[in-house]
């Protein structure tokens, strides 16, 4: 073994480690064989005493400023509004000083310090690794750690445990795998199974062997559907535990992944010729209204289905599930509390108890469905300002790579020409473009997003570190050299 492959190994392993760790912390925490479990212990109570807790959360201070820095050291103007950086400063700036003044332990707190931590190391390790590779292995890193996030969640899907508390569904349990509760685990196996048809996707695009000829050629074909069948199996097997999670918030949030990826495929040149895509681009709006009076007519009609997925799934326009009912009650308190103290919100640990003694409805008797909006939460716990940064860095994160969405082989698209091979002629097809591993993630990340609106999730660690990991490796800027990518024949 090389020196260089022995360096890969050991990041890649390492990486893993720390992934396996931090979606599987409920698991691992509980169940720890041997001297693990002790240390694990450890570490839980350095994490929640009060009188360490603190120091915890400077060092991760400490990293998120490192990390900042090195992502924006080349950058002159980090404090212009379009830098989504500036405004992830502001929000962990907020977090500080509402931490800091409250002296309270709160792991809210430090998960979503950890989580930003997460995500601008991840971001700034593919950045290094990047100006080392070569061009035809630009995307190699991005990559490796979406397949090892897809191994982890579909080894998770198939994963079961022996809890002491099931949540159940009209007398089926619901799946929850390593994790404490079924929506947490739709939204991952969800935002698995999209990062698994992305990668299938662009293995499909992605023209093995065009300048190969005879036996060659055919069996890198082969080789190449071979591995986006075995993605495809991947992602079968997610896509089974979401539907046996029955989270409609997780159903929802994969929908949207989906889509997302399907409106970046045919951007796809081959896809653009075919004559129902250029219909179908013709005639978006009125398929959208079609589509949504379907959607319509279809809860009105069918508003008690026998097949359980569907009756969950038909469950939103059931006037008498309380489920959504007590979530828009939970919304309801949750704006109250942000309206009182709109600035700087009433601090960590104390919206929930506030919500529970002054504004739970007497009918609910719970305050579980208050946890269950982050995007509320946050704005209950920091206050506006805090929520409108947070806001505008997902915007920008989003948007800052959507024209690196899908790549060309080449500066702009050419057509078919003739080339020389071993002093034979070859026509090579005309240049497509393909998924990005950026576009992937940021598939991901939406998946999340919309996830947090209905199930949580920001400040669980599982969810957290998964959604600041993909939201930064969708958004995070290529070397110079990376955007003009070449197809040299030689």
């Amino acid at each position: 073994m090389t020196r260089e492959s022995f360096a890969k190994t050991l990041k890649t392993g390492a990486m893993a480690s720390l992934l396996v760790v931090f979606l599987f912390a409920d698991a691992v925490w509980g169940s720890a064989p041997g001297f693990i479990g002790p240390i694990l212990r450890e570490i839980t109570a350095v994490v929640c005493d009060p009188a360490t807790q603190w120091m915890v959360f400077l060092c991760l201070g400490i990293y998120f400023a490192s990390f900042l820095f090195l992502r924006n050291c080349a950058i002159s103007g980090f404090w212009q509004a379009g830098n989504p950086n500036m405004w992830l400063s502001c929000v962990m700036f907020v977090n500080a000083v509402v931490y800091a003044f409250y002296c309270s332990p709160s792991t809210q707190a430090l998960t979503l310090l950890a989580g930003a931590v997460l995500g601008q190391g991840a971001a700034v390790w593919t950045g290094f690794e990047d100006r080392k590779q070569k061009t035809e292995n630009r995307d190699g890193v991005w990559i490796l750690i979406i397949c090892v996030l897809m191994i982890l969640l579909a080894s998770a899907s198939v994963w079961r445990t022996d809890r002491s508390q099931t949540f159940e569904y009209h007398g089926r349990i619901r799946w929850s795998g390593p994790w404490d509760n079924p929506n947490i685990a739709g939204m991952l196996v969800g935002a698995g199974a999209a990062l698994a048809a992305g990668m299938a996707v662009r293995r499909w695009q992605m023209a093995d062997g065009r300048l190969e000829i005879g036996d060659r050629r055919w069996k890198l074909e082969v080789r190449k559907y071979a591995v986006v069948i075995l993605f495809l199996f991947a992602a079968g097997l997610m896509a089974r535990g979401l539907l046996h999670s029955y989270s409609r918030g997780a159903w929802l949030a994969t929908f949207c992944g989906l889509v997302w990826i399907a409106v970046q495929m045919i951007k796809d040149s081959r896809f653009q010729q075919i004559r129902t895509v250029r219909w179908i681009r013709i005639n978006i709006v009125n398929l959208v209204i079609i589509i949504c009076a379907i959607a319509v007519l279809s809860f009105w009609r069918f508003q008690q289905p026998q097949h359980p997925v569907a009756r969950r799934a038909f469950s939103v326009g059931n006037v008498n599930d309380f489920s959504w009912r007590n979530r828009l009650s939970a919304w309801e308190g949750a704006l109250q509390i942000t309206a009182e103290h709109p600035w700087f919100g009433f601090g960590w640990n104390q919206p929930e108890p506030l919500y529970e003694h002054y504004y739970l409805p007497p009918k609910l008797g719970e305050r579980a469905a208050f946890e269950l909006n982050d995007y509320l939460m946050l704005g209950a716990t920091l206050g506006i300002p805090a929520l409108f940064c947070f806001i505008v860095y997902i915007w920008l994160s989003l948007v800052r790579g959507a024209e690196r969405g899908v790549q060309n082989t080449q500066d702009g698209e050419r057509g078919t020409q003739n080339v020389e091979l071993a002093g034979r002629s070859e026509i090579l097809p005309p240049v497509t473009r393909h998924l990005s591993p950026q576009t992937i993630c940021r598939a991901g990340a939406i998946i999340l997003l919309v996830g947090f609106w209905f199930d949580g999730g920001l400040f669980k660690l599982a969810t957290a570190s998964t959604f600041w990991i993909l939201l930064e490796l969708g958004s995070v800027e290529l070397h110079k050299g990376a955007a003009k990518q070449t197809n040299e024949v030689s």
